[in-house]
């Protein structure tokens, strides 16, 4: 097979060539300090091999896990503290002992994957999903099988996931794979799924990053959070436990991004304890204006999702982030380290400060004159008095709109806004 470059196939390549000798360093430190380097070189690279990424501009997450997971190697080796996840150790510990050598499988695996179509194996236009579909019905069930341009996603329970993986790699390579026992999952489910609360008639699960947003959400209304945004992507399961965790009549998900629309209605689809509804909120913002707008008297769901869809038609996603790279997208030249200034998905502007950005996307909004309220959550890099300063910009400059801040505390974005 041939990998695509661009992946964390060949992060692993590039960092370890030159013919690596590890008697060339004074001591383990210095090796890992090298490899690093290189790493770093590769990863911010990826987009120049990609052009999917470069498009996006954002490098190979695989490749960027790597370096993450190489620079905890070299973190430990300097004696610094690495705090476990004692929540994970607790749930691999209990998984160990709920499925041994005398255990039955009951229930199969859960399997998902992402699958890149290759020209060498298949004829890409040609391709039709249904013929995968029609396969693993003849070795599985709960399938969700979608096909986005040359990518497909598939979701299949079977007790033969390896034939599931073989016939798929007859199209093209895999970009992920996950495969989870769903006995050990059903046996640890039934072992510690708390009491429920009292039935209530509506629940909204949201998806949100940043202590910050995620406690401002569950004081205007939300039941549940599930942790996950930009380059953090929560599984159909993780939507799924969610929803058992709830015990109502009617579940309304706001995913609050693009990327994780899909994810939720699968897992909405698969769940069958209760009615479960997606609004396809596809920022923070949107599900801010969503939640902003529920009314729990509602007499009905439909009417219940109708009031907070009539808010997404009205709000515009600002967002402020800065560039990693080099590009040009959307007309707008963008320089490595400058500030983008985002609006529903389109890069209007760049400037060098955070603030300023913000100032001249919202200057080139045409209908900002029209809108009275934006609410600003700031992140976990800006300063309470940066985005205080901000406010008072805001204001002088659109003196007919209110604005408030909020502290997000998110990573990635410094500014999220809801303008409506």
């Amino acid at each position: 097979p041939n990998p695509v470059e661009g992946t964390m196939l060949t992060v692993l390549r590039e960092s370890c060539e030159d013919d690596i000798n590890v008697d060339n360093f004074a001591d383990l430190k210095a090796f890992f300090e090298h490899i690093i380097q290189k790493m770093k070189k590769s990863v911010q690279n990826t987009p120049e091999l990609l052009p999917v990424l470069k498009e996006a501009g954002v490098v190979d997450s695989g490749g960027m896990g790597m370096l993450y997971i190489t620079e905890g190697m070299w973190a430990y080796l300097n004696g610094e503290i690495i705090e476990a996840d004692s929540e994970r150790e607790s749930t691999i510990s209990l998984s160990a002992h709920s499925f041994g050598p005398d255990s039955v499988l009951e229930y199969g695996y859960c399997t998902e994957f992402v699958l890149q179509l290759m020209h060498a194996k298949t004829n890409i236009p040609a391709f039709s999903i249904k013929d995968v579909i029609s396969y693993l019905e003849t070795i599985g069930d709960s399938i969700v099988a979608v096909q986005d341009d040359d990518i497909v996603k598939v979701h299949v329970h079977t007790f033969k996931p390896e034939k599931a993986l073989g016939f798929a790699r007859n199209y093209g390579e895999f970009i992920s794979v996950k495969i989870e026992n769903m006995s050990i999952q059903h046996n640890e489910t039934e072992k510690s799924k708390p009491q429920k609360a009292e039935k209530v008639k509506y629940a909204i699960v949201t998806v949100a990053m940043g202590e910050g947003i995620k406690n401002y959400f569950a004081e205007i209304g939300a039941t549940r959070i599930i942790d996950g945004g930009q380059t953090q992507n929560p599984s159909a399961s993780d939507f799924i436990d969610t929803f058992d965790s709830i015990n109502a009549e009617h579940i309304v998900v706001l995913p609050n991004n693009s990327n994780i629309c899909a994810t939720a209605k699968q897992a909405a689809d698969m769940y069958t304890d209760c009615d479960v509804r997606v609004l396809e909120t596809k920022s923070i913002a949107e599900g801010y204006s969503a939640l902003s707008m529920m009314n729990t008297w509602a007499e009905d769901i439909d009417s219940f999702i109708s009031d907070m869809d009539m808010a997404l038609g009205n709000v515009i996603s600002g967002s402020i982030t800065k560039a990693v790279h080099d590009a040009t997208l959307n007309g707008v030249s963008i320089k490595e380290g400058e500030y983008m200034g985002i609006a529903n998905g389109n890069i209007l502007c760049t400037s060098t400060d955070k603030n300023t950005a913000v100032m001249e996307m919202l200057k080139q909004l045409p209908d900002i004159d029209e809108k009275s309220v934006i609410t600003i959550f700031y992140g976990e890099t800006v300063e309470a008095e940066e985005a205080e300063s901000l406010v008072e910009a805001i204001t002088e400059e659109f003196p007919l709109i209110e604005c408030g801040i909020i502290e997000g505390k998110q990573t990635i974005y410094d500014y999220y806004m809801a303008i409506e």
